[in-house]
């Protein structure tokens, strides 16, 4: 028979082995947090950067190889042409004709700004351009050169089948009539606009003054035809009181698109000083803590956009275009706006010359004063920047 020496069991301190059960849950739970917390920050630039991948491979690679890559620019500046267009409610950017074939549909511009910022002054300059200015359009493949208002130019470029399409003519056009390089621009629709501005929860913007406009248009009653035989029924009153003021999409466009207020803020020009002061304020948002970190936001801009934006700007230059707008005070950015005041740079020539339509041209017929001016502006202490 055999025997088993069982001896005496070991002691076993059961309180030590307990602070050691609680020390591998604390490390466990402490790893599971860290994973979680940096799966909450990295998720979005992954998943961004695989739906590029997906979509645009050359870009995607083209940033692993130059992860550096910066802005475009001449003379330390980079400009930016931003463009409004007036498209409205459900009307689609293209659509099928009779043959099948595709065709796009021409939106005018609403609002032509350029934001001009200073790589190394970190100095940032608007310059706002009158949509009724009447200039020259370049003549391109099968089309002839020809004159309109600058606000036809970006639906020119679109339906005219233009090399990169009207966001490239309309760079063109701004670049020549102001003597500088523009070298990327953006496109926003007004569903667009309301978005951006609804998805930053809303923005701060101080109205100079108390003004009502009781002809804001109303979208979708432009042709309306109303009961008491006037135009009444197309409109509605919007109201604006003087300070600071929290406005959302609806709110700003409404700010920046009335163009018939009271109490001096009757006019295009007014309502282009108006712009500039919602791009500020928007900025100063977008670019809080709060909102720019924010996955959800950001998700939910590039979702909800759509064709509401288009832009020339590649994935290689948002990192460097997001560093120098959040360096850059824009608060104190210099403006200008063209316009046709006794001070001004732009004069209302005679209707019966352009169809009856009214129109806006630089004084003097000579866009040089206008470049003297713009060239001050971004580069005070050089007379002559090319």
């Amino acid at each position: 028979m055999k025997y088993m020496d069982m001896g005496m069991s070991p002691y076993k301190d059961t309180k030590k082995a307990k602070r050691k059960k609680y020390i591998k849950f604390g490390i466990a739970g402490f790893l599971a947090a860290v994973v979680l917390y940096s799966g909450y920050l990295f998720y979005w630039p992954i998943s961004q950067f695989i739906s590029e991948l997906i979509n645009h491979p050359g870009i995607v690679f083209s940033l692993i190889r130059d992860p550096n890559a910066e802005l475009n620019s001449s003379n330390g500046r980079t400009n930016v042409l931003l463009l409004g267009i007036d498209k409205r409610g459900a009307a689609p950017y293209s659509y099928q004709d009779s043959t099948g074939a595709v065709q796009k549909n021409g939106f005018l511009t609403d609002t032509l700004m350029v934001l001009s910022v200073g790589k190394e002054t970190k100095d940032a300059v608007m310059i706002s351009i009158p949509r009724d200015t009447w200039v020259d359009i370049p003549a391109w493949e099968n089309v002839s050169a020809s004159s309109g208002k600058i606000n036809s130019v970006y639906s020119l470029g679109n339906t005219q089948d233009y090399p990169g399409g009207g966001i490239s003519l309309a760079r063109e056009v701004v670049s020549s009539r102001l003597g500088i390089p523009v070298h990327y621009a953006v496109r926003i629709d007004f569903e667009g606009f309301k978005k951006t501005v609804d998805t930053l929860g809303g923005i701060e913007v101080d109205v100079k003054r108390t003004f009502d406009d009781y002809r804001y248009p109303i979208e979708g009653k432009e042709n309306e035809v109303c009961l008491d035989g006037l135009e009444s029924c197309r409109y509605t009153h919007v109201h604006f009181d003087k300070g600071v003021q929290t406005m959302d999409g609806g709110k700003a466009l409404q700010f920046v698109r009335s163009r018939t207020g009271t109490n001096g803020e009757g006019s295009d020009f007014a309502r282009a000083a108006r712009q500039q002061k919602v791009l500020v304020s928007a900025r100063s948002k977008a670019l809080s803590l709060g909102n720019l970190l924010s996955p959800t936001k950001i998700s939910s801009l590039l979702k909800e956009f759509g064709e509401s934006v288009e832009t020339d700007f590649n994935l290689t230059a948002y990192p460097a275009a997001f560093n120098l707008l959040k360096e850059v005070d824009t608060n104190s950015a210099k403006k200008l706006v063209l316009d046709s005041s006794k001070d001004g740079m732009l004069y209302t020539p005679d209707s019966s010359q352009y169809g009856g339509a009214f129109v806006l041209l630089p004084k003097d017929n000579s866009w040089d004063r206008i470049k003297e001016e713009v060239a001050r502006l971004l580069f005070p202490k050089i007379e002559n920047p090319q």
